[in-house]
């Protein structure tokens, strides 16, 4: 008799425990993906925000790191939005005054919004790269953006041009009220450089 009383409230308390599941789990809602086409929609809206400032100027400077050993900090710099299109915007970055053979291109393409970094330009060629210098890295817009921010982690192409780089993610930011434009580059999920820029 009491091995049968044992027996039942032992299938109940298991019953009762099953029942009650990992409250862990139950009180975390599951991530919604992004459609991709909502996705897709939000790519287009930041290039058409590119696209209407086609010819404008924004000039700024680093505002991380501090060290002004490194080549983009502490000096000014200055972004000209140079060619567009209803798919593409080219972005020339020029530092100190001068030319410094690099450029943002953003193209739309059938996986989404595609960032670029083009190290050459009208007077340099793959011939003038040197030993150390990357051309063509970067990556696609992932689901985090909108129409005036967009994030872009580091693609295959860039990993493997780049072996440190794999875990950049670059962020482009378009804050239209006070017409400024901010630049910003992670890696290992820290930061590593942020500019901002003012349209002149």
């Amino acid at each position: 008799m009491n091995k049968t009383i044992l027996s039942l409230f032992s299938l109940v308390l298991i019953t009762g425990l099953a029942a009650c599941g990992d409250p862990q789990t139950e009180t975390q809602p599951a991530t919604q993906p992004v459609p991709a086409d909502e996705m897709q929609s939000d790519h287009q809206a930041f290039v058409n925000n590119l696209i209407a400032l086609c010819g404008e100027t924004f000039i700024g400077e680093a505002t991380y790191p501090d060290d002004t050993d490194l080549v983009l900090v502490g000096t000014e710099l200055r972004a000209q939005i140079t060619e567009c299109d209803d798919r593409m915007v080219r972005i020339e970055l020029i530092r100190g005054g001068d030319y410094w053979h690099t450029a943002w291109v953003l193209e739309m393409r059938g996986e989404g919004l595609h960032l670029y970094h083009d190290h050459l330009g009208d007077v340099r060629t793959m011939d003038d790269l040197g030993e150390d210098d990357s051309h063509g890295y970067g990556g696609y817009a992932d689901h985090r953006g909108s129409d005036i921010r967009q994030h872009f982690p580091a693609d295959d192409v860039t990993a493997e041009m780049i072996p440190v780089a794999a875990t950049n993610v670059w962020m482009m930011e378009l804050d239209l009220e006070n017409d400024r434009f901010i630049y910003y580059l992670e890696r290992n999920d820290q930061p590593r450089f942020r500019a901002e820029l003012y349209r002149q």
